[in-house]
């Protein structure tokens, strides 16, 4: 296994945060990057909500 060192952030101060993930010997940098998305999106919380016209 391979350990990597990943690290998220806004531009909101403090807002940094570093996070580990792992992925197989033979992984591809394409294998690489989805792991870390993954494990990334396990520290962030998201969503939307639409903006209704107001009169």
């Amino acid at each position: 296994m391979r350990k990597f060192v990943g690290s998220i952030s806004t531009n909101v101060v403090g807002s940094e945060c570093e996070f580990e993930f792992e992925v197989e010997d033979n992984a591809t940098e394409e294998e690489i990057e989805e792991a870390g998305k993954q494990a990334a999106f396990e520290y962030v919380d998201w969503g939307y909500n639409e903006e209704l016209n107001k009169i």
